[in-house]
Protein backbone atom coordinates (compact mmCIF):
# COMPACT_ATOMS: atom_id res chain seq x y z
CA UNK A 1 0.00 0.00 0.00
CA UNK A 2 1.55 3.32 -0.62
CA UNK A 3 -0.10 6.59 0.42
CA UNK A 4 -0.43 10.25 -1.39
CA UNK A 5 1.29 13.04 0.00
CA UNK A 6 -1.83 14.34 1.27
CA UNK A 7 -2.71 10.73 3.37
CA UNK A 8 1.26 11.37 4.54
CA UNK A 9 -0.02 14.78 5.51
CA UNK A 10 -2.91 13.57 7.48
CA UNK A 11 -1.39 10.59 8.91
CA UNK A 12 1.32 13.01 10.26
CA UNK A 13 -1.30 15.72 11.92
CA UNK A 14 -3.11 12.86 13.26
CA UNK A 15 0.05 11.47 15.11
CA UNK A 16 1.50 14.60 16.03
CA UNK A 17 -0.67 14.84 18.92
CA UNK A 18 0.98 12.58 21.21
CA UNK A 19 -2.48 10.54 23.25
CA UNK A 20 -2.71 9.83 19.36
CA UNK A 21 0.41 7.64 19.78
CA UNK A 22 -1.53 4.97 22.06
CA UNK A 23 1.63 2.63 21.79
CA UNK A 24 4.95 1.37 19.97
CA UNK A 25 3.73 1.16 16.86
CA UNK A 26 2.35 4.13 16.49
CA UNK A 27 5.51 5.95 18.04
CA UNK A 28 7.50 4.06 15.63
CA UNK A 29 5.57 4.91 12.26
CA UNK A 30 5.39 8.24 13.45
CA UNK A 31 9.08 8.73 14.05
CA UNK A 32 8.94 7.05 10.62
CA UNK A 33 6.87 9.77 8.83
CA UNK A 34 8.80 12.85 10.78
CA UNK A 35 12.35 11.38 9.58
CA UNK A 36 14.35 14.09 7.88
CA UNK A 37 17.48 11.73 7.29
CA UNK A 38 18.49 11.73 4.41
CA UNK A 39 17.04 8.03 1.96
CA UNK A 40 19.99 6.34 0.32
CA UNK A 41 19.18 4.91 -3.48
CA UNK A 42 21.82 2.58 -5.04
CA UNK A 43 20.89 1.77 -8.51
CA UNK A 44 21.76 0.20 -11.53
CA UNK A 45 21.09 -0.84 -14.71
CA UNK A 46 22.41 -4.39 -16.80
CA UNK A 47 21.83 -4.68 -20.81
CA UNK A 48 22.52 -7.64 -23.22
CA UNK A 49 23.12 -6.12 -26.44
CA UNK A 50 22.64 -9.89 -28.18
CA UNK A 51 19.53 -11.24 -26.37
CA UNK A 52 18.40 -7.26 -26.46
CA UNK A 53 17.05 -7.55 -23.22
CA UNK A 54 17.75 -5.09 -20.09
CA UNK A 55 17.26 -4.60 -16.38
CA UNK A 56 16.84 -1.80 -13.82
CA UNK A 57 17.68 -2.25 -10.10
CA UNK A 58 17.92 0.02 -7.03
CA UNK A 59 17.59 -0.36 -3.33
CA UNK A 60 16.47 2.35 -0.73
CA UNK A 61 18.29 2.43 2.80
CA UNK A 62 17.33 4.58 5.75
CA UNK A 63 20.31 4.62 8.31
CA UNK A 64 21.01 1.44 7.67
CA UNK A 65 17.91 -0.27 7.14
CA UNK A 66 16.57 -1.75 3.52
CA UNK A 67 12.92 0.38 2.84
CA UNK A 68 12.17 -0.92 -0.22
CA UNK A 69 13.83 -2.88 -3.66
CA UNK A 70 12.86 -2.65 -7.31
CA UNK A 71 14.09 -5.06 -10.30
CA UNK A 72 12.30 -4.67 -13.41
CA UNK A 73 12.51 -6.09 -17.01
CA UNK A 74 13.42 -2.60 -19.28
CA UNK A 75 13.25 -4.26 -22.95
CA UNK A 76 15.69 -3.09 -25.64
CA UNK A 77 18.21 -0.83 -24.45
CA UNK A 78 22.12 0.26 -24.35
CA UNK A 79 23.80 0.05 -21.07
CA UNK A 80 23.68 3.65 -20.52
CA UNK A 81 19.60 3.90 -21.13
CA UNK A 82 19.24 0.50 -18.06
CA UNK A 83 21.78 2.97 -16.03
CA UNK A 84 19.17 6.39 -16.79
CA UNK A 85 16.09 4.52 -16.55
CA UNK A 86 17.42 2.66 -13.25
CA UNK A 87 17.71 6.50 -11.81
CA UNK A 88 14.16 7.54 -13.50
CA UNK A 89 12.60 4.95 -11.74
CA UNK A 90 14.23 5.05 -8.28
CA UNK A 91 13.83 8.67 -8.37
CA UNK A 92 10.11 7.99 -9.19
CA UNK A 93 9.32 5.41 -6.38
CA UNK A 94 11.47 8.40 -3.93
CA UNK A 95 8.51 10.65 -4.75
CA UNK A 96 5.86 8.45 -4.33
CA UNK A 97 7.35 7.23 -1.19
CA UNK A 98 7.42 11.08 0.16
CA UNK A 99 10.89 10.88 0.47
CA UNK A 100 12.50 14.34 0.37
CA UNK A 101 16.41 14.24 0.91
CA UNK A 102 18.22 11.43 -1.14
CA UNK A 103 21.80 10.42 -1.64
CA UNK A 104 22.09 8.47 -4.80
CA UNK A 105 24.67 5.83 -5.43
CA UNK A 106 25.68 4.47 -8.70
CA UNK A 107 28.38 2.39 -10.41
CA UNK A 108 27.99 4.26 -14.09
CA UNK A 109 30.34 6.88 -13.94
CA UNK A 110 29.19 8.94 -17.25
CA UNK A 111 25.50 8.87 -15.66
CA UNK A 112 26.87 10.47 -12.48
CA UNK A 113 29.31 12.60 -14.41
CA UNK A 114 26.68 13.78 -16.89
CA UNK A 115 23.81 14.67 -13.62
CA UNK A 116 26.74 16.64 -11.76
CA UNK A 117 27.41 18.63 -14.81
CA UNK A 118 30.89 17.25 -15.23
CA UNK A 119 29.95 15.28 -18.82
CA UNK A 120 27.97 17.48 -20.93
CA UNK A 121 24.98 15.06 -22.79
CA UNK A 122 25.86 14.45 -26.68
CA UNK A 123 24.62 11.61 -27.22
CA UNK A 124 20.77 12.35 -28.54
CA UNK A 125 19.60 8.99 -27.12
CA UNK A 126 20.88 10.12 -23.02
CA UNK A 127 19.53 14.05 -23.76
CA UNK A 128 15.86 13.17 -23.12
CA UNK A 129 16.76 11.02 -19.76
CA UNK A 130 19.14 13.03 -18.44
CA UNK A 131 16.33 16.10 -18.93
CA UNK A 132 13.72 13.46 -17.55
CA UNK A 133 16.04 12.91 -14.09
CA UNK A 134 16.59 16.81 -14.04
CA UNK A 135 12.85 17.26 -13.54
CA UNK A 136 12.68 14.33 -10.91
CA UNK A 137 15.80 15.55 -9.21
CA UNK A 138 13.70 19.14 -8.90
CA UNK A 139 11.36 17.67 -7.17
CA UNK A 140 13.67 16.70 -4.04
CA UNK A 141 14.36 19.23 -0.80
CA UNK A 142 17.71 17.76 -1.12
CA UNK A 143 20.14 15.52 -3.26
CA UNK A 144 23.33 14.14 -3.84
CA UNK A 145 24.88 12.13 -6.86
CA UNK A 146 27.62 10.22 -5.65
CA UNK A 147 30.13 7.37 -7.85
CA UNK A 148 31.10 4.28 -6.86
CA UNK A 149 32.97 1.46 -7.33
CA UNK A 150 30.60 -1.84 -8.64
CA UNK A 151 31.40 -4.03 -6.15
CA UNK A 152 30.11 -1.52 -3.60
CA UNK A 153 27.10 -1.45 -5.41
CA UNK A 154 25.95 -5.71 -5.51
CA UNK A 155 22.92 -5.46 -4.29
CA UNK A 156 21.38 -2.75 -7.56
CA UNK A 157 23.29 -4.79 -9.85
CA UNK A 158 21.96 -8.24 -8.47
CA UNK A 159 18.12 -7.01 -9.26
CA UNK A 160 19.30 -4.94 -12.40
CA UNK A 161 20.50 -8.53 -13.38
CA UNK A 162 17.10 -10.20 -12.22
CA UNK A 163 14.96 -7.53 -13.87
CA UNK A 164 16.95 -8.38 -16.73
CA UNK A 165 16.10 -12.36 -16.88
CA UNK A 166 12.64 -11.24 -16.56
CA UNK A 167 12.43 -10.32 -19.77
CA UNK A 168 14.15 -12.83 -21.28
Amino acid sequence: MKLDKNEITSLKNLLSEAENRSDDTLEKLYGKLTDNSHVELYVDGAADLHSKTSGIGGVFYRQGEELYTFSESFGDATNNEAEYSALIRGLQIALEMNIVRLNIYADSQLVVNQINGEFKVKHKNMIPLHAKVSDLLSEFNSWEVTHIPREKNKVADKLSKAGMMKGR
